[in-house]
Formats: structure tokens, C-alpha cells, sequence
């Protein structure tokens, strides 16, 4: 285990020896409970979305990316940008997520 040092406002200090590590620990297992609980929802609106633009284009963005016109108009450019911003953005949520569940469960 590890031990980390945090500075508590004295109000709360003060309530440590009647605390304890114990409630410490549960409250960091709800705080990360409701990080999860987040992140599956922001996760969630994420893949909505990308469906969204899956049936706008009748493809998956690889076969969009490789069938990109260089000479596109604007809004295919835009929709470009914002689905792979997207992707990039569920797949970083996807790695939190499965950080954050290893946390959860060795709390």
C-alpha cells in the first residue's frame, strides 16, 4: 500500500480520529463510483453521436477517412473533424473507464 499525504481544512482534520481511514476509503470508492457512473454516460452521448454520423455517411469513419475527397465541400470537412475528435474521445474514455474499474475494485 501506499501512503500519500493530503491537507485537509482543519474542520475536517479534526474529525479524523473519529473517522478514520475507513470512511476516507468509502468516500473515495463513491467518488470514483460517480466518475464511473459519468464517464459511461459522457461515453454513451459519445457513441450516439458517432452512430449519428455512421448513417449520415452509410460507412464507418476507416472507409470515410480513406474515401475523403481532398476537394470536398465544407461540410464534409467539418463532419471530419468532429467524428474523429469523437473517436479519438471515446477511445481515451474507454481507457479511464477500464483505469477507473482496476481503482473501484481494489478499494
Amino acid at each position: 500500500m501506499t501512503t500519500i499525504q493530503i491537507k485537509l481544512p482543519k474542520s475536517i482534520a479534526r474529525l479524523y480520529p473519529k473517522v478514520g481511514e475507513k470512511a476516507l476509503l468509502q468516500a473515495l470508492r463513491e467518488s470514483v463510483q460517480r466518475l464511473i457512473r459519468e464517464e459511461r454516460e459522457e461515453l454513451k452521448t459519445i457513441k450516439s453521436r458517432l452512430r449519428k454520423f455512421e448513417r449520415k455517411y452509410k460507412m464507418r469513419f476507416e472507409a470515410f477517412e480513406k474515401h475523403l475527397p481532398p476537394d470536398g465541400d465544407y461540410k464534409i470537412h467539418e463532419d471530419y473533424g468532429e467524428w474523429s475528435y469523437l473517436r479519438d474521445r471515446a477511445a481515451t474514455i474507454a481507457r479511464d473507464l477500464a483505469s477507473y474499474e482496476r481503482l473501484y475494485g481494489s478499494l
